[in-house]
């Protein structure tokens, strides 16, 4: 994970069409960890962008994402996410 990822992640706007549709999606979502832990992340938007920004810090550091991690979001509903998270190829769960 770059070092820009550990602040700041953005959220390819084919999966947040997806999501949320055409309009702009909500202002903060809760992702749920697999050991447990829930962080609310606050979403922004800039230049037709839409990012996991506020909060997202605390979620890279408590798992420990580095550069090379492989991270899945599945949708528990339009403002929840599971992330699950590979480290060299095997999950961290």
């Amino acid at each position: 994970m770059k070092k820009a990822d550990e602040i700041i992640l953005s959220i390819p706007a084919d999966a947040a069409s997806k999501l949320w549709g055409v309009d702009m999606g909500p202002t903060n979502v809760d992702i749920h960890t697999d050991d447990g832990h829930i962080f609310n992340v606050c979403l922004t938007y800039s230049k037709g962008n839409l990012f996991l920004f506020h909060g997202w810090s605390n979620v890279t550091q408590h798992l420990g994402l580095s550069e090379g991690c492989f991270i899945v979001f599945n949708p528990i509903d339009c403002t929840t996410f599971k992330l699950t998270h590979f480290i060299d190829g095997v999950s961290a769960s």
